[in-house]
């Protein structure tokens, strides 16, 4: 005899049709709220459990339907400074794929620029109301321990990285801690002696201080290599000051950043090439285009997770902030490139 519970059984119990209880457990607009949770209420008490099998079949045959316009989300970009967010690759990269996941799914994602529309939180809460939009996704902040403060309560929300303070939303970024490590161990193969990390304390800070936590566990379990302190350049000094301050102390052969800096031509002013005389690797590495050596942090994929989560959420009904804040962490890949080279013998150093 076969025990499970079925929809038509939890249709005669509520008293409705099973087509009903279908849309209610999948928390379908055509079904009022009182009534969803009703028979969502219902089929917990009864025990009900979707047939695995079913459901596989369904997806399927969702896989071979052409996908229909279901509703849009937002991408609100706060950026109001010097700097544009999506001309940073990585959060580009983020944008883009967030875009594609959205598109095979059947949701437009549209862009809210505050420096562009001047909203106001309030204002934006109101437009989003009015245009029936419930699904966000909060992208990196400008400067780490930002709040926008929405009315949460109404939407389903996802956010990029660390910079959004408090975190209690839901959060995809990549396994920083992880590629710190992943460009560590390729380093130390790849024969360098002195690694060197040169990193702005506002990133370090956007990553939760992950970047600065796997160099020194790095450094706790491998004191056979020589490792230096870290250059944290603290908002508001010049980086050239930084790095020729730091570098005259410690005499690094390799520089590993997250940030465009150093570049070639501030460390050409210091009398140094790149790779001959210093190696330069990059913790957030652009793309197949990029020369440079470094972690390619998965940045469309991480656009990808954002999407299937939030949809997820949509579907489930889930609004506010969360009980318990889920981290979903994409783990990076080295890409070797033209800033590093193997090392068989230890460089002179320029000269003071």
């Amino acid at each position: 005899m076969n025990s499970r519970v079925t929809l038509r059984d939890i249709a005669e119990v509520a008293n409705v049709h099973y087509s009903s209880v279908s849309l209610a457990l999948r928390d379908h607009p055509r079904v009022s709220a009182p009534v969803r949770e009703k028979i969502k209420k219902l089929a917990q008490e009864m025990g009900y459990v979707p047939d695995p099998a079913l459901s596989a079949l369904n997806a399927y045959r969702k896989t071979k339907l052409p996908v229909h316009y279901k509703s849009t989300l937002a991408w609100i970009d706060t950026w109001t400074g010097k700097y544009e967010l999506r001309d940073q690759p990585t959060f580009n990269e983020y944008f883009e794929g967030a875009l594609e996941r959205a598109r095979q799914l059947g949701y437009t994602l549209e862009e809210f620029k505050l420096r562009d529309s001047k909203l106001s939180p309030k204002r934006l809460t109101q437009v989003l109301n009015s245009r029936g939009i419930v699904g966000i996704l909060l992208p990196p902040q400008e400067s780490p321990r930002n709040r926008l403060d929405l009315d949460y309560t109404q939407f389903s929300t996802v956010t990029f990285g660390y910079s959004i303070t408090p975190h209690v939303f839901h959060l995809v970024t990549n396994h920083q801690y992880h590629s710190m490590s992943l460009a560590l161990e390729e380093l130390t193969r790849l024969g360098y002696q002195r690694i060197g990390v040169y990193l702005h304390d506002y990133v370090d800070s956007k990553t939760d201080n992950a970047y600065t936590s796997s160099y020194w566990s790095f450094q706790q379990h491998h004191p056979e290599h020589s490792f230096l302190p870290a250059c944290i350049v603290p908002d508001g000094k010049s980086d050239r000051e930084a790095l020729a301050e730091w570098y005259d102390q410690y005499k690094p052969d390799v520089i590993l950043s997250d940030t465009d800096e150093p570049t070639k031509e501030m460390l050409a002013d210091m009398g140094l090439r790149v790779p001959e005389d210093i190696g330069c690797a990059w913790l957030s590495q652009s793309g197949e285009k990029d020369h440079r050596a470094g972690i390619d942090q998965k940045g469309q994929i991480i656009g990808q997770t954002a999407i299937d989560f939030l949809v997820g959420m949509l579907q489930r009904g889930e609004r506010g902030i969360p009980e318990t804040p889920i981290r979903m962490l994409v783990e990076g890949s080295w890409r070797p490139g033209k800033t590093i080279a193997p090392q068989s013998k230890p460089k002179a150093r320029r000269k003071k």
